[in-house]
């Protein structure tokens, strides 16, 4: 029995495939914006190491001030995104270089991250930056993972639970 001969004999292409097209065709649609979302969910803001003020050291300074103590600057500028001085470097302060080297950790008191963009992400309620990355962007990985299971899994306990239901209904 071919596709046509058993249209026929449901009395062809009548509202109730229509409706199950529509329906299929709404879930489609929203389909992408699943896939897209991770791309917003898992955004990096520009971040920088925070720069605890252990008892006043840093004073009245301004932000801009107490990350140029507390964090080396990149060679366009910057503040460093992982790393920070182990002691501030205060001799910005006074104009002079000093004979101590300004030894460099990665952050030791977390990551202060820009908002303006993001109210929250990801990589900023689990702190997913500098050497956690890698799991940032392994959340899309596992969520295309559960896409691959999920669909022959899902589709598999649907055809199940219909035949569970035509035949207690039958």
């Amino acid at each position: 029995m071919n596709f046509d001969s058993l249209l026929s004999e449901i009395n062809g292409f009548g509202t109730f495939q229509i409706r199950l097209v529509l329906i299929q065709a709404l879930s489609r649609v929203t389909l992408p914006c699943h896939f897209l979302l991770n791309n917003f969910m898992a955004a990096v803001p520009d971040h920088h190491c925070n720069v605890l003020d252990d008892g006043g050291l840093f004073g009245n300074l301004t932000q801009e001030q107490k990350l140029s103590f507390g964090i080396p600057a990149e060679p366009d500028g910057t503040p460093s995104s992982c790393q920070m001085f182990t002691k501030p470097q205060y001799e910005h302060l006074a104009g002079f270089n000093s004979s101590d080297e300004a030894f460099t950790v990665q952050c030791q008191n977390g990551w202060v991250y820009d908002n303006s963009t993001y109210q929250s992400t990801l990589a900023t309620e689990w702190d997913l930056v500098c050497s956690r990355k890698g799991l940032n962007k392994a959340t899309a990985t596992i969520f295309f993972i559960g896409v691959m299971l999920g669909a022959p899994l899902f589709g598999f306990l649907s055809d199940r639970m219909e035949v569970v239901i035509t035949s207690t209904s039958s």
